[in-house]
């Protein structure tokens, strides 16, 4: 148990020293510390990467900046995606930002409505530059008012992990992973450990205080976040998430903890905690998604895990789709460094998204490649064809359709309504408060901060 315990915090290890500063502000990317010769631009990359992920960005930031002679890039690790966000907000106008940002999905309409940004769309209408190869669900998403502001990056497909080896004890076949959050709990019931007192030796599955289940269970089943078509027909007034889907995912986490068929992990900001629960045996599944599928199999390839993992989609409300809504990272250049500077963002951005680039993020974290035609390279082949886990990701997300439901809302202040919604979820669990009075109260704050937050737009 000792070595399992070793390996799984291993899997958190980056993101730890990371947190801690990382690749420090400052410093190259390279690593050489050398002075930057006559005529070369240098800019700042911020980023949110650890782990497995934060070697892949780091090799291609040092990759880019051996191959010429007229950017230098040094990147940054910032936090994770909130902490990352909530830096540039601060210091925004005060000219110590970065030339380019990596960003979570939620953060779009915020950073269009804080005019931080300089929108994609001007590069490519001056270049004619071509996105026929980009999945286009990916590009639709950071459009707004017909213009591309964040240049998308990768892909993440929220997936279900679980422990093979755990079915076939209890005679579960491991080929036929739960459909949906019924099925997570019937086989739960099977799959539950306890000792002569009743105590939890092993959970059916581990669960993390994530808002954004909420959001993936409402774009699987079809339905909105917010209103005005999830904020794409105008702008977001009023959460619609408490409907019927909403409360059945919330009665469901509610239940699933209170009948000791789940673990509470917490808020999880490592985002590792529900994976380091189902590897050390403490439950046999765990939410997470396709972003740290390089991070577990490298941890595997020690050899000293008793684990055999299968990944499904993440089980949704019964009568979903079972496939996965738009989610991932993008790249955006920001008007608060000079020209010089947006123009050398741009041609990182550009070289970043090639697909031979794009093929090697796929290998080296998990994050899918918004250029289709990246998936047809070797990087990308291989890594499908060593670890088969990666391939169910993307058949998930080339068959996910484009409604304003699975490309999920566009809103301002996301962030402080999902942290009223974790908020709520965890209400249900720790004080064992109603999961719909505590989803309806959440609904109704949410209202609140959005109408506060168009009002000072407006203002």
């Amino acid at each position: 148990m000792k070595k399992v315990l070793i390996s799984l915090v291993l899997l958190i290890v980056a993101a730890s020293v990371a947190a801690c500063g990382g690749e420090g502000e400052g410093e190259p990317a390279d690593g050489d510390g050398s002075t930057p010769t006559a005529g070369l631009v240098e800019i700042t990359f911020w980023h949110s990467e650890v782990a497995s992920n934060l070697d892949a960005i780091q090799s291609l930031a040092r990759r880019f900046n051996s191959e010429q002679d007229e950017v230098r890039v040094k990147t940054a690790f910032q936090g994770n995606d909130t902490e990352a966000m909530l830096k540039l907000t601060a210091f925004l106008g005060s000219g110590d930002v970065p030339a380019l940002i990596y960003l979570a999905e939620v953060d779009t309409q915020k950073l269009v409505d804080s005019g931080a940004a300089r929108p994609v769309q001007d590069f490519i209408d001056r270049e004619d530059y071509d996105l026929s190869d980009f999945d286009e669900k990916s590009i639709q998403y950071y459009t707004v008012d017909g213009q591309l502001y964040g240049m998308p990056f990768g892909i993440v497909v929220p997936l279900l992990y679980y422990n093979k080896l755990d079915f076939s004890e209890v005679g579960l076949d491991p080929e036929q992973p739960p459909k949906d959050l019924e099925e997570v709990r019937e086989l739960s019931q099977k799959l539950v450990k306890r000792d002569d007192h009743g105590n939890i030796l092993r959970a059916g599955i581990a669960l993390d205080m994530n808002p954004w289940y909420l959001d993936v269970a409402l774009a699987e089943h079809g339905d909105l976040y917010v209103n005005n078509g999830n904020g794409r027909e105008g702008r977001a007034t009023e959460v619609v998430f408490d409907g019927t889907t909403g409360q059945d995912f919330f009665r469901w986490w509610h239940e699933m903890i209170e009948e000791g068929l789940a673990i509470n992990v917490g808020r999880n900001p490592s985002q590792a905690d529900a994976l380091l629960a189902m590897g050390v045996g403490r439950a046999t599944m765990s939410l997470s998604a396709s972003s740290a599928l390089r991070s577990v199999v490298d941890v595997l390839e020690r050899g000293e895990l008793n684990l055999e993992p299968g990944v499904v989609n993440l089980p949704g409300v019964p009568g979903g789709t079972g496939l996965p809504g738009v989610y991932g990272r993008s790249l955006w250049i920001l008007t608060g460094r000079p020209e010089e500077e947006q123009e050398a963002a741009w041609k990182f951005v550009k070289w970043l998204l090639e697909p031979e680039q794009q093929a090697e993020w796929f290998a080296g974290s998990g994050y899918l490649p918004v250029r289709v035609s990246a998936y047809d390279l070797p990087a990308a082949q291989s890594a499908i064809a060593e670890y088969p886990l990666f391939s169910l990701p993307v058949d998930l997300f080339l068959e996910a359709p484009s409604t304003q439901e699975s490309l999920g809302p566009l809103l301002g202040p996301m962030r402080d309504v999902r942290e009223v919604v974790a908020t709520a979820m965890e209400e249900t669990v720790v004080g064992s408060r109603d999961p719909i009075e505590a989803l309806d109260d959440a609904a109704a704050e949410a209202n609140d901060i959005i109408e506060d937050y168009n009002r000072r737009l407006s203002e």
